[in-house]
């Protein structure tokens, strides 16, 4: 399925992370997936919330001045078992789509796998995930 995903532009330096976390948990916004890439002078922090509070985590951390981008992003729930990952990848492979990034997180209660992926053909590759 398709969701939105903020992307904050971040000065590499202790505690930017923790920022946002704190501007996040003070409004009462809960962080259900993250990521955080760092080069030597600033990172990006990837970030998932509820999709009902998107739009409102998007306009907080914007008016307190980071910079901040929303993309459109590729969710799905892969199986929990040795090449199930490598099935999907292979088939967004077999439709020419490019991965440009991509996150998990996994819940050992669950036969499931949560991913996150951000093809160059996002409608292409969320339709290819669905039949799977």
């Amino acid at each position: 399925m398709l969701i939105r995903q903020i992307s904050v532009f971040l000065e590499n330096k202790k505690g930017k992370f923790a920022e946002i976390a704190r501007l996040l948990g003070n409004a009462n916004i809960n962080m259900k997936a993250f990521t955080v890439s760092e080069t030597e002078d600033f990172g990006i922090a990837r970030i998932i919330v509820e999709r009902a509070q998107i739009d409102r985590a998007f306009n907080l951390i914007k008016a307190n001045s980071y910079a901040v981008t929303m993309t459109q992003v590729v969710y799905l729930e892969c199986g929990d078992y040795p090449g199930a990952m490598a099935n999907v990848l292979e088939r967004l492979a077999a439709a020419d789509i490019s991965v440009e990034y991509m996150y998990a997180f996994a819940d050992s209660r669950s036969e499931f796998s949560r991913v996150i992926i951000r093809p160059d053909k996002t409608e292409l590759a969320n339709q290819i995930v669905q039949e799977i």
